[in-house]
Formats: structure tokens, sequence, C-alpha cells
């Protein structure tokens, strides 16, 4: 069978280590806390922000069950507790830098090979780590190509999953809904290159993973009825100055963020601040559940009931100490990346971004080939030019986003088609 390779790539492939099953069981156990975290936050939340209650309530009472039983195994374990978490630590800081230690080896990669074998048939195949064999993965026709999609996506990694790296993945998207993952590249612009050369083959189109704009990149386009509703809608977040030189755009701090911003935070660092407080919460808890059986089972015992206020407060040991000086910095140090002033400065000649008063990057106007917004886990804002593409992250709301976007939009547009002599009158 001829066959003539259209495309190369390599994605990564992590083998699971042998200490994996070896620790399965703390793995799991993570896995139930994070769980019962999750559920937690997302029902305070619900209640809070959006005012609204949790429909299934049996999920709520398997939650407390499962919450009350590991309150009893803490309450028993309750003179090792603060061993067992520096033994938990250690066993995921190890399983990270393993992960991260396999990851950045070569010979963790899996080869992909996109081949045509003849006008119509399409086959994709792959070749693993120290093996020359290649296994067809998937075969289509070239109609049946939708588009190039490229979307960013966390690595993950090691026994507990940890978060090892952000990439571009580039999919090949079928018309019939399946996609292949083709390659990763830590860079969005070597990603789009990849994208662009198989999007050229089929004669495609390249479209990025949950994007908004007005451009041929983007799965949703934004209208400008839509963008006018927005800017009027925009009171302090994001401010737009301009004048027939340039123009400044800047995100300004308001206290409608405060909600997403602390919702951020938690998601950040609030699960070691939850394992924290609840390792002393739990064994006050574990205690009362303890002299409630014995009560049950006939015993006499005293049941004390104290402020549930004073069960969140840990016992101020330097351990617990340590502890949440560590995490009140980590709280602090998000606080201030997500609170840091994003500034675009734009003039006919150069477009620049800067984070606070240093200079992140920045690109030739007349370079810019398009912009656009991504929303996914958080929103993100790419500029995309020839030889670069500027990534503009870690925005507090997506709405925010929209109108910096939109802004953005206008400027782009507004410098590029200024007339040189118009532009030359003014500096004189």
């Amino acid at each position: 069978m001829s066959k003539k390779l259209i495309f190369q790539g390599t994605i990564t492939y992590l083998s699971e280590h042998w200490y994996a099953k070896i620790i399965s069981p703390l793995v799991q156990v993570k896995k139930l806390l994070q769980a019962i975290y999750e559920f937690l936050l997302h029902l305070i939340w619900s209640e809070l922000i959006y005012g609204k209650k949790l429909d299934n309530e049996f999920d709520s009472l398997v939650a407390f069950i499962i919450f009350c039983i590991f309150s009893l195994i803490s309450y028993y374990c309750r003179d090792y507790i603060q061993l067992i978490l520096i033994i938990f630590i250690v066993i995921w800081y190890l399983d990270c830098w393993f992960a991260k230690y396999q990851y950045s080896q070569e010979n963790h990669k899996i080869d992909v090979f996109v081949y045509e074998i003849d006008i119509n048939k399409i086959i994709c195949c792959l070749s693993l780590p120290k093996t020359k064999t290649q296994s067809i993965f998937a075969s289509f026709t070239s109609k049946e190509v939708s588009h190039i999609s490229m979307t960013k996506s966390s690595l993950l990694g090691g026994a507990f999953q940890t978060v090892l790296d952000e990439v571009w993945q580039t999919e090949i998207y079928l018309c019939n809904g399946k996609h292949f993952v083709i390659d990763e590249n830590l860079l969005a612009h070597e990603s789009l290159l990849t994208a662009k050369k198989l999007a050229n083959y089929f004669k495609i189109d390249v479209i990025f993973s949950h994007s908004q704009g007005n451009n041929s990149y983007v799965e949703q386009q934004l209208n400008q009825q839509f963008l006018d509703h927005l800017k009027n809608q925009n009171s302090e977040g994001v401010k737009y100055q301009k004048n027939l030189r340039k123009g400044h755009i800047y995100t300004k701090w308001q206290w409608s963020n405060t909600w997403n911003f602390l919702k951020m935070l938690f998601e950040k660092v609030g699960f070691l601040l939850f394992i924290i407080i609840m390792s002393g919460f739990m064994i006050k808890l574990g205690e009362l559940l303890h002299n409630i059986i014995l009560v049950i089972n006939g015993k006499d015992r005293i049941i004390y009931l104290s402020s549930p206020l004073q069960w969140l407060l840990p016992n101020w040991h330097w351990r617990n100490i340590l502890e949440l000086v560590l995490v009140l910095g980590i709280f602090i140090y998000q606080g201030w990346q997500l609170s840091r002033v994003k500034h675009i400065y734009i003039t006919q000649y150069y477009l620049k971004f800067l984070i606070d008063n240093k200079m992140i990057d920045k690109i030739k106007t007349s370079d810019i080939e398009a912009s656009l917004l991504i929303n996914n886990t958080h929103s993100d804002i790419l500029i995309i030019g020839e030889n670069k593409v500027i990534n503009i992250a870690s925005f507090q709301q997506e709405k925010l986003a929209q109108i910096f976007w939109a802004y953005l939009d206008e400027a782009i547009n507004k410098f590029q088609q200024k007339p040189p002599n118009q532009v030359s009158n003014e500096l004189e």
C-alpha cells in the first residue's frame, strides 16, 4: 500500500509508575476529599452567589454520610494526624517530581503520522516510544474533515493527576463530531503553524475551541449589536482611552469582582486550607459521633457541645501555624496575580501588552492578523500575528474579557486602517 506523508507530530505519553498501585489508596482518599470539598464549595456558592439550592438532596445525604465516616477515622487516628498529613504531602510531592521528570524525557513522546493513501482516503497512525511499528487509529476521507481545531489543555500526570503544563493541542475534526489529537506544543504560535499547514492541505479553516470573535478562527461570532450592548453595560471594569495617535485599554478593579475573585482563589488554594481546617474540625466531629455511638450502645457518656465555630479553629501547634502561614502566603500571592492591571497600548506602528508597569510583549500593528476571546476554564484573549501570538490571561469575569476584546478589536481596526499621510500630518 503506497502512502504519502502529509504531516508528522508528537504528543505526550505518560506511563504509570511502578509505585502508582502502592499509593492508590491515598490517591482515592485525596479524590474523595477533593469531591467533598468541591461539593461543599458548590453548595455554598450556589446559595450565596446564585441564590440556588441543590436539587439532588440524595447527593447531599451521601456526602454527609461519607464526611461523618472520615470524621470518625480522623478521631481514631487523632494522635497521628499530623504525621499522616506530612507523609501524604511528601508522597504527593515525590509523585509530582517523578511525573514532571517523566514529562521532560524525550522517550515519553508518541509520534503521530498523517498519510494520504489515495485522493480520498486519509489515515492517522501512531508509534509508541522505543518502537518503530505504526498502528492506525483513524481512517477517513478528505471530504469528511470539518476543520482543524486548536485547544488549550492541561496536561495531567502522576498518580495524583497533577497539572504538569498547559499545552496547545492540534486536532482534526470530522463532520460527524469525531476528533483526533495529532500534535501538541507549548507555544500557541508553533501550534498555529501546524494547524495552518493541515488546513491548507484540506482547504478548511483553523478554529480555536471555545472561542468568540468576528473572524474565521472562532466558533462563535460576536455581532456588533451585542458588543455595543456590552460596552454600554460596562461601568468601571475596563477602560478605553483613545485619541487620534494612540489607544489605551486597561482593566480596573471594581467591587463587583470581589465574589469572582474569592471564587478563583478558593479554586486555586482553597483545598489546602480546607484540609488544614477540616483536619481539626473532623477530629472534633468524630469525637462527637463516637460519643453518640457509645450512648446508643447503652454506655454512660456525657456529650458536651461546644460552639461549632471553635471546631473550625485549629490547635495552635507550630506545625498548624506553619501550614496556615504557607497557605495564606499562597493566597496573597495568587490574589496579587489576579488583581494586577492589564494594559494594551496601541498606535499605528506597535501594540504593546503590559501588566502593571512591566512590558510583557509587543507586536507590530500591521502584523496583527486577528484577535479572539477564548472562554474555557478561564477567559483568555489571543492576539495573532505573523510571527507570534500574544496571550492575555486571567480575567476576573467572562463579561470583562468580552468588553476588553471588543475595545481591542475596535482599536486594531482603527489603527490598521488609518492612512499614513493622516498620521504624518498629526505628528507634525
